[in-house]
């Protein structure tokens, strides 16, 4: 297919899911205030430390359905599409009563009125990963005695474009005797994905700008997954003091499988060229991934012992056949892609009262492995063969401490030092060896003057180039375009200024953002006959932008709303082979989310999501994105034991977005229709809830985003 498929995921699936995102959104910050004593009703939202935590137990929220209902609905936090963000700072890292969520799918199964409270931190310490932006933190209901419990899920999702039903069914079951927890659970998944795009690429002279090279057509992608997820697991609470555990997590896609179909036409100086019509069948040989995680939580003295250690594997072989009948030739692609991947990941942290505060110190190793090949016929492309070393150690201290009840300080600093070597087997010239040495300092400040409450904050991050982006095996899509990773990536460097005030039921908020070596798309002209190679390179020129946003949220009687409205300005000006251009179009973003809860266990819902036309980077989103939900939901039986929902999403079909992509003297553009307009009706039921009291967190959790993961 085109060039735009190739990132399909990041330009028309990632902007549907992450548009606001990548716009800069993960830019903005709201700090949070030291606990403040209030007589009388606690608040359902309130400031402790570095975060805010809402009270789900005995809210409004407490019916709301799953954590994921919750979720959307907490201060801070935002739906794009079938994701959750804290505003502002992305998608967060999960944690359940102290362990990691590796799979988003426990929060579609976890009750809301199993959850306590949730706590968000949207700028994490020292003691996280410096790629690490905003941390959820979920809290369960404590549950009494031993024996025996069972929770079932079942989903079946009606796609009202296609006709396509995917059905899903999970049972967890945990068994506890005297502080002992087993537990194990079994997912079985089919879903199916749809794209139909309008395609367009145009090659211009980059002295005079005339029409060198046109391309024209149109796209239909489908993708089907059917897959299992299991996991087993233990935990012993030997006493108030110690607790160990350890759980494997396996995942595989049994039936992975990708139909796409394109027609094109070239025109060369305006002039007709040639017509090709392309057929393409991918598939993979059962794709896995296995998880290993053992834990040690205690207390020694006044010391607080953390400490985890992660191995993960994951393994895929993926072929592809492709069918080209074009004017001049026909041809048969074939290619096969196998990749391995290996990680070891250790952390432990500790902490210790100080004076009027915490002191938290540790420790973060993460080793990865990563071996790759690609071999392919009547591509005219190079086979390709690569082994990736790739290791962070980080050492890092944070302190944090009351002044009083209203002012709180928190600082921090995390020391990393990353290695990188990538070998190319095939052409050892291209070997690359890459080692940093960075520190990245957090500071913030959170104070109230009279009934507002203000906070000022500064924080230092990085992202680090993706394996796919750093692989430098060339990628097939049509005889007119080729995709290749750049291992000469660097990481980019964020610094972030904001300032937050939350007075009453509104939070407002603006931060101002520079990125360093941001990773950007990029494209060049291979040869005279108008190939295309996309790839990614690191923005010779800083990237600033300004975030502006406010979040309201209420309960009047059974309505209750949760509104957000933010603002985001990229300033960003770049120099091509045929001159410079700005992309500085902002974006509007408004969320609505409204629930009405009635007598006798009914809730109903009305939500709504829009994002408008902007920049990022160099990409222009050139259509609103606008998204409307309903849903209603019934409990029955005693504590509600059973439930039911049904909701309808994207219900007008506007949830598409379109993207033109500027390289200069190369360009393209895609518009999106996308298969969300569907009907989802869920059941849930519990017997006898014990929730697991596992607490393992996990470690090495940028390494494995970056990996990537076999499950849906």
């Amino acid at each position: 297919m085109m060039a735009l498929l190739a990132f399909a995921a990041s330009v028309s699936a990632q902007n549907q899911q992450q548009n606001t995102d990548s716009l800069g959104l993960d830019t903005l910050t709201i700090r949070q205030l030291h606990e403040v004593v209030i007589k009388g009703r606690l608040p359902n939202t309130r400031m402790k430390g570095d975060a805010m935590v809402t009270r789900i137990t005995g809210s409004v929220l407490e019916k709301a359905g799953t954590a994921n209902d919750v979720l959307r609905r907490v201060p801070g936090i935002i739906r794009k599409g079938d994701n959750l963000e804290v505003v502002g700072r992305g998608t967060p890292v999960y944690y359940i009563n102290g362990r990691k969520v590796r799979n988003l799918d426990e929060l579609k199964q976890l009750m809301s009125d199993d959850i306590a409270d949730v706590e968000v931190i949207t700028n994490p310490g020292a003691a996280y990963d410096a790629t690490v932006t905003a941390v959820v933190k979920i809290k369960t209901v404590k549950r009494q005695g031993d024996g025996f419990s069972l929770h079932l899920f079942s989903k079946t999702e009606q796609s009202l474009r296609t006709g396509d039903n995917d059905p899903e069914c999970q049972v967890d079951v945990n068994y506890r005797l005297r502080g002992i927890d087993f537990f194990a659970s079994a997912k079985e998944w089919r879903y199916t994905s749809h794209q139909w795009s309008d395609l367009g690429q145009t090659t211009t002279d980059k002295l005079n700008g005339s029409e060198l090279f046109r391309y024209e057509g149109d796209l239909n992608y489908k993708w089907r997954g059917i897959g299992t997820h299991l996991n087993t697991g233990f935990n012993w609470q030997i006493n108030d003091k110690h607790s160990i555990g350890a759980k494997v997590d396996y995942a595989v896609t049994t039936d992975g499988k990708t139909l796409e179909k394109m027609n094109m036409t070239k025109w060369e100086h305006q002039q007709y060229a040639e017509s090709v019509n392309s057929l393409g069948d991918k598939w993979s040989e059962d794709p896995y991934s296995i998880l290993v995680n053992a834990y040690y939580n205690g207390n020694v003295g006044k010391w607080n012992i953390d400490f985890n250690t992660d191995m993960y594997f994951l393994r895929n072989n993926e072929h592809q056949l492709m069918n080209e009948a074009a004017t001049s030739d026909n041809r048969a692609i074939e290619s096969v892609t196998t990749s391995k991947n290996n990680m070891v990941a250790t952390k432990l942290v500790l902490s210790h009262p100080l004076w009027k505060g915490t002191l938290t110190l540790g420790t973060e190793e993460t080793f990865v492995r990563r071996d790759n090949s690609n071999e392919s016929k009547g591509t005219g492309l190079p086979d390709s063969r690569s082994k990736v070393n790739d290791q962070t150690i980080a050492a890092f201290l944070q302190y944090g401490f009351a002044f009083n009840t209203k002012t709180y300080f928190n600082i921090g600093v995390r020391y990393e030092h990353a290695y990188f070597k990538y070998d190319d087997l095939l052409l050892p010239e291209n070997q690359l060896t890459r080692k940093y040495d960075n520190f990245f300092p957090s500071a913030s400040l959170s104070t109230a003057f009279g009934k507002t409450r203000l906070s000022l904050s500064y924080a230092s991050r990085t992202r680090r180039p993706s394996f796919q982006e750093l692989n430098n095996s060339q990628m097939y899509h049509n005889r007119y375009v080729v995709q290749q990773g750049n291992p000469t990536l660097k990481p980019s460097i964020e610094h972030t200024v904001s300032l937050t005030a939350m007075r009453g039921i509104v939070t407002m908020g603006a931060a101002y953002s520079y990125y360093d070596k941001l990773v950007c798309n990029w494209s060049e002209q291979m040869n005279d006959e108008g190939m295309i190679r996309v790839s990614y390179r690191n923005i010779d020129k800083p990237q600033r932008q300004l975030n502006v946003f406010a979040t309201a949220n209420k309960t009047w009687g059974c309505f209750t709303p949760s509104w957000t409205v933010a603002y985001v300005q990229q300033w960003l000006k770049l120099d091509f082979d045929n001159g410079s251009r700005s992309f500085n179009k902002p974006m509007w973003v408004f969320n609505a989310n409204n629930a009405f809860r009635f007598r006798h266990n009914w809730q109903c819902e009305l939500n709504s999501e829009f994002h408008s036309k902007a920049n990022y980077s160099n990409v222009e989103l050139t259509r609103n994105y606008w998204s409307l939900e309903t849903a209603v939901q019934k409990s029955f039986l005693k504590n509600n034991a059973l439930t039911l929902r049904l909701s309808w999403q994207d219900m007008l079909r506007k949830g598409n977005n379109d993207a033109f992509i500027y390289y200069g003297s190369y360009s393209i553009y895609q518009t999106n229709t996308m298969d969300f307009n569907r009907l989802i009706l869920t059941l849930r039921y519990n017997f006898n809830p014990a929730r697991s009291k596992y607490k393992g967190t996990g470690a090495g959790s940028d390494a494995r985003s970056r990996i990537g993961s076999s499950n849906k």
